[in-house]
């Protein structure tokens, strides 16, 4: 009986081991794959020199069964890298949220975060682990989020759990990495000895794409981004699993897919002696205690309350037949659920009363996509907010939009000229979106080579008043010097003005707008040190009809 007891104790405790191994692994894989995403735009990186992106740095996203059901419902199509989160919804269908539990990067942290908890009594940490009320918010927010994408907008991508840790670890984590490994490096190179600066140089040579950006990784309007992933992780120390179990719409379409799973958890209350342990140590909140209804969406496989049960009264099995009741579902109130529903289909047309995305609608004119962008309202119905393309600029010219794209295009991608221009020949952005808002375009499109028709994000428009051989008769060619476009974008007229009776030449600049493909390279380098003297609009984007230069 003892040496019973001691295998069983022996096998959950390499199962329990497995899974915190199999957590680790594959927040180890996430991680890489960001490191692997930052690494091409490394130490003297090339644009040119790379035409696609070597690692599957967008696989986390195209397992995602919440992207799927967001794009499909939206759009009515399917994107095929999308297919794979099929598995992960097969998987969910014989084993509920097991997702959840080992896989998950953002469930890890989460389960990491909720260690650094307060230490609580065992009865304080068994109404933790209890079924609450609050737990139904998230099916409510999943039901608001489907109905939104029916009407046309996959805003619920903020609240996708996998897009949420992508977009929080390259817009959070790797700025501030960024930030300290640059400043200490910075700090050795300018210091008098030959040596440490030799080292600093080595340093560099070898953080170089991995810990330190080659433009640095300023994120504009990225502080909403860190505030809203550091609150998530922070509301583990009050809540355990606060995330997975109050909110992710992701979970609960894993829980409502598993309902009728093939595993189940029989329970013998013959045996139980009401000792708590099962509950304390349940990860999912799922009250597997005898006696009480076994919340079977909510379970995550952690199998904690099996293991820790002495007296063996818990354990799972396959689902006997066909008509077996595995468990009930999540008690839904009608009403909360209307509410959901209700709030999903008025929020589109809600945060589009301004007619920003509509035919008669005029952009912002800082709403300026990425190469290859669908049509703006298309974008809107796709874009899951995952930071994919941002993470993976070369030049950090890609950032999370606040008020340029509305409401609904909260953290969608905009250029900011003046922090960084696009690359021509780059197309790394194109290749890594998963829901096919940006569409694949290649280095002749992009620069309008071999014939190609050129892809135009925006076009380029002079301040006289701010324009240094305009306003202040100052020899500048800086814009001409710096345009990428073969021929040139931005042409230079001679004129001859007169300043206190002296005569001085001038090189002005004009743009030749059906030359300019709006990269934003000459506001990048534009010398006038606040606001630019020239600066790109979305005007003249070739992918949309409504937003041409000229009325």
């Amino acid at each position: 009986m003892a040496g019973d007891r001691d295998r069983r104790r022996i096998f959950w405790a390499r199962w329990r081991a497995g899974r915190r191994i199999s957590q680790i692994a594959f927040l180890a894989v996430f991680l890489l794959l960001i490191f692997a995403t930052a690494d091409l735009t490394g130490a003297g990186y090339d644009a040119g020199n790379v035409t696609r992106v070597p690692w599957p740095v967008e696989a986390f996203l195209d397992i995602d069964p919440l992207a799927l059901l967001l794009v499909f419902l939206s759009t009515w199509t399917v994107p095929s890298t999308l297919l794979w989160s099929l598995i992960v919804l097969g998987t969910a269908v014989f084993l509920g949220r097991f997702f959840c539990g080992w896989v998950c990067p953002m469930g890890t942290l989460n389960h990491a975060c909720s260690a650094f908890r307060p230490t609580l009594s065992t009865a304080a940490r068994i109404r933790a682990n209890r079924p609450k009320p609050g737990h139904r918010i998230k099916y409510y927010l999943l039901a608001g989020s489907l109905l939104a994408a029916l009407c046309g907008s996959a805003i619920a991508g903020l609240f996708d759990p996998l897009s949420l840790v992508t977009r929080g670890i390259a817009l959070t984590v790797l700025p501030v990495i960024d930030f300290v490994a640059g400043g200490f490096i910075g700090r050795m190179s300018a210091a008098d000895s030959t040596a440490v600066q030799q080292i600093s140089d080595r340093l560099y040579d070898g953080a170089a794409g991995l810990l330190v950006h080659h433009n640095g990784l300023l994120v504009s309007g990225g502080l909403l981004v860190s505030l809203f992933f550091v609150a998530v992780l922070i509301a583990n120390r009050f809540h355990p699993r606060f995330w997975c179990r109050y909110l992710c719409p992701l979970g609960a379409l894993l829980g409502l897919s598993g309902q009728r799973s093939l595993l189940v958890l029989r329970k013998d209350e013959s045996k139980c002696t009401n000792c708590g342990k099962c509950e304390k140590a349940c990860s999912g909140a799922a009250s597997p205690l005898p006696g009480t209804d076994w919340q079977r969406a909510e379970c995550d496989l952690c199998m904690n309350c099996v293991a820790v049960c002495e007296d063996d009264a818990l354990h799972f099995a396959a689902v006997g037949g066909l008509g077996e009741q595995v468990a009930d579902g999540p008690d839904l109130r009608k009403r909360h659920l209307a509410t959901g529903l209700a709030a999903g289909a008025l929020l589109v047309p809600v945060l589009r009363r301004g007619g920003v995305t509509g035919p008669e609608g005029r952009p912002d004119p800082a709403c300026i996509r990425p190469p290859g962008a669908v049509a703006e309202e298309d974008f809107l119905a796709r874009c899951i907010r995952c930071g994919q393309c941002m993470k993976i600029c070369p030049n950090n010219a890609l950032h999370p939009a606040l008020d340029e794209a509305g409401v609904e295009g909260l953290w969608t991608p905009v250029l900011v000229p003046r922090v960084g221009y696009c690359e021509p020949t780059c197309t790394l952005c194109t290749q890594v979106c998963p829901t096919a808002a940006i569409l694949r375009v290649s280095e002749n499109e992009k620069t309008g080579a071999r014939g190609a028709a050129l892809v135009r994000i925006g076009t380029a428009f002079i301040d006289q008043g701010r324009c240094l051989p305009f306003g202040m008769a100052t020899p500048c060619t800086v814009c001409e010097e710096f345009c990428p476009i073969s021929p040139k974008a931005i042409r230079l007229e001679e004129v001859t003005v007169t300043v206190d009776g002296r005569s001085i030449v001038l090189k002005r600049p004009f743009v030749v707008p059906d030359r300019c493909s709006g990269c934003g390279a000459c506001e990048f380098a534009c010398p006038v040190h606040d606001q630019a003297a020239i600066r790109v609009s979305s005007a003249g984007e070739s992918r949309s009809e409504h937003n041409r230069l000229l009325l």
